[in-house]
Protein backbone atom coordinates (compact mmCIF):
# COMPACT_ATOMS: atom_id res chain seq x y z
CA UNK A 1 0.00 0.00 0.00
CA UNK A 2 1.25 3.50 -0.90
CA UNK A 3 1.30 6.01 1.96
CA UNK A 4 1.48 9.72 1.16
CA UNK A 5 3.14 12.05 3.67
CA UNK A 6 5.33 15.14 3.89
CA UNK A 7 9.00 14.81 3.02
CA UNK A 8 11.14 14.43 6.15
CA UNK A 9 14.70 15.64 5.47
CA UNK A 10 16.14 13.70 8.40
CA UNK A 11 14.59 10.36 7.50
CA UNK A 12 14.12 10.54 3.75
CA UNK A 13 17.17 12.29 2.30
CA UNK A 14 19.33 9.22 1.59
CA UNK A 15 16.42 7.41 -0.03
CA UNK A 16 15.58 10.55 -2.01
CA UNK A 17 19.15 10.57 -3.33
CA UNK A 18 18.73 6.99 -4.57
CA UNK A 19 15.36 7.86 -6.10
CA UNK A 20 16.84 10.98 -7.73
CA UNK A 21 19.69 9.02 -9.28
CA UNK A 22 17.32 6.46 -10.86
CA UNK A 23 14.99 9.24 -12.00
CA UNK A 24 17.84 11.34 -13.47
CA UNK A 25 19.15 8.35 -15.40
CA UNK A 26 15.80 7.15 -16.77
CA UNK A 27 13.17 9.88 -16.83
CA UNK A 28 14.45 13.38 -16.13
CA UNK A 29 13.82 15.92 -18.87
CA UNK A 30 16.31 18.50 -17.52
CA UNK A 31 19.90 17.43 -16.95
CA UNK A 32 21.14 18.11 -13.44
CA UNK A 33 23.14 16.47 -10.68
CA UNK A 34 22.38 15.41 -7.13
CA UNK A 35 24.62 18.24 -5.88
CA UNK A 36 22.58 20.88 -7.76
CA UNK A 37 19.29 19.33 -6.66
CA UNK A 38 20.50 19.02 -3.05
CA UNK A 39 21.31 22.76 -2.87
CA UNK A 40 17.74 23.63 -3.82
CA UNK A 41 16.33 20.90 -1.58
CA UNK A 42 18.27 22.21 1.42
CA UNK A 43 16.95 25.76 0.81
CA UNK A 44 13.37 24.50 0.49
CA UNK A 45 13.64 22.63 3.80
CA UNK A 46 14.29 25.93 5.59
CA UNK A 47 11.02 27.46 4.34
CA UNK A 48 8.06 25.84 6.12
CA UNK A 49 5.61 26.49 3.27
CA UNK A 50 7.96 24.92 0.72
CA UNK A 51 8.93 22.06 3.04
CA UNK A 52 5.29 21.15 3.66
CA UNK A 53 4.78 21.19 -0.10
CA UNK A 54 7.32 18.41 -0.65
CA UNK A 55 5.34 15.20 -0.83
CA UNK A 56 6.80 11.73 -0.26
CA UNK A 57 5.18 8.44 -1.23
CA UNK A 58 6.24 5.34 0.66
CA UNK A 59 5.56 1.67 0.13
CA UNK A 60 6.42 -0.66 3.01
CA UNK A 61 8.31 2.24 4.61
CA UNK A 62 10.51 2.82 1.53
CA UNK A 63 10.47 6.05 -0.47
CA UNK A 64 9.00 5.32 -3.92
CA UNK A 65 7.93 8.79 -5.06
CA UNK A 66 8.50 12.47 -4.42
CA UNK A 67 6.92 15.65 -5.74
CA UNK A 68 6.86 19.37 -5.22
CA UNK A 69 5.79 22.67 -6.72
CA UNK A 70 7.29 26.08 -7.42
CA UNK A 71 5.47 29.34 -6.87
CA UNK A 72 6.50 32.34 -8.93
CA UNK A 73 5.35 35.71 -10.16
CA UNK A 74 5.53 36.49 -13.87
CA UNK A 75 6.61 39.86 -15.22
CA UNK A 76 3.01 41.12 -15.16
CA UNK A 77 2.64 40.34 -11.47
CA UNK A 78 0.50 37.23 -11.99
CA UNK A 79 1.20 34.65 -9.27
CA UNK A 80 1.44 31.08 -10.56
CA UNK A 81 2.09 27.62 -9.18
CA UNK A 82 3.84 24.91 -11.17
CA UNK A 83 3.74 21.24 -10.17
CA UNK A 84 6.94 19.59 -11.30
CA UNK A 85 7.36 16.17 -12.85
CA UNK A 86 6.86 13.59 -10.10
CA UNK A 87 10.03 11.73 -9.21
CA UNK A 88 9.59 7.95 -9.24
CA UNK A 89 11.71 4.99 -10.23
CA UNK A 90 11.20 3.76 -13.75
CA UNK A 91 10.18 0.33 -12.44
CA UNK A 92 7.42 1.92 -10.32
CA UNK A 93 6.06 4.15 -13.10
CA UNK A 94 3.24 1.81 -14.09
CA UNK A 95 0.03 0.77 -12.39
CA UNK A 96 0.84 1.81 -8.83
CA UNK A 97 -0.78 5.25 -8.96
CA UNK A 98 2.16 6.94 -7.24
CA UNK A 99 2.19 9.99 -9.50
CA UNK A 100 -1.57 10.40 -9.24
CA UNK A 101 -1.56 10.26 -5.44
CA UNK A 102 1.29 12.77 -5.14
CA UNK A 103 -0.34 15.16 -7.62
CA UNK A 104 -3.66 14.96 -5.75
CA UNK A 105 -1.91 15.76 -2.45
CA UNK A 106 -0.02 18.67 -4.02
CA UNK A 107 -3.25 20.02 -5.51
CA UNK A 108 -4.95 19.91 -2.09
CA UNK A 109 -2.02 21.74 -0.52
CA UNK A 110 -1.93 24.37 -3.26
CA UNK A 111 -5.67 24.98 -3.05
CA UNK A 112 -6.13 24.88 0.72
CA UNK A 113 -2.86 26.31 2.02
CA UNK A 114 -1.55 28.54 -0.75
CA UNK A 115 -5.08 29.59 -1.80
CA UNK A 116 -4.54 29.10 -5.56
CA UNK A 117 -7.39 27.93 -7.78
CA UNK A 118 -5.17 26.94 -10.73
CA UNK A 119 -1.94 25.00 -11.09
CA UNK A 120 0.32 24.37 -14.05
CA UNK A 121 2.09 21.09 -14.71
CA UNK A 122 5.33 20.27 -16.46
CA UNK A 123 6.33 17.06 -18.17
CA UNK A 124 7.69 15.60 -21.38
CA UNK A 125 5.28 15.37 -24.32
CA UNK A 126 6.56 11.89 -25.17
CA UNK A 127 5.83 10.48 -21.68
CA UNK A 128 2.62 8.53 -22.35
CA UNK A 129 2.30 7.37 -18.74
CA UNK A 130 2.37 10.96 -17.50
CA UNK A 131 -0.23 12.02 -20.05
CA UNK A 132 -2.47 9.14 -18.96
CA UNK A 133 -2.23 10.41 -15.38
CA UNK A 134 -3.01 13.94 -16.60
CA UNK A 135 -6.08 12.71 -18.48
CA UNK A 136 -7.29 10.73 -15.46
CA UNK A 137 -6.95 13.82 -13.24
CA UNK A 138 -8.59 16.18 -15.74
CA UNK A 139 -5.36 18.10 -16.41
CA UNK A 140 -5.59 19.71 -19.83
CA UNK A 141 -2.98 21.14 -22.16
CA UNK A 142 -2.35 24.79 -21.34
CA UNK A 143 -2.48 27.61 -23.81
CA UNK A 144 1.11 28.34 -22.83
CA UNK A 145 3.91 26.55 -24.65
CA UNK A 146 7.43 26.26 -23.35
CA UNK A 147 10.12 26.89 -25.97
CA UNK A 148 13.87 27.05 -25.44
CA UNK A 149 17.14 28.22 -26.98
CA UNK A 150 20.68 27.50 -25.87
CA UNK A 151 22.55 30.78 -25.56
Amino acid sequence: MIVIDRYNPRDDKEELKELFEDFAENQLYFKTSWEEFEKVLDKRVLDLTLRNGMIAAKEDGNLVGWGTYSQFSDYLGKERVLIHQIMIRKIDAYKKGIEEQIIRELEKYIKNTLQFNKAYYIGVESNNNLHSVFMKLGIEKSEFVWHEKIL
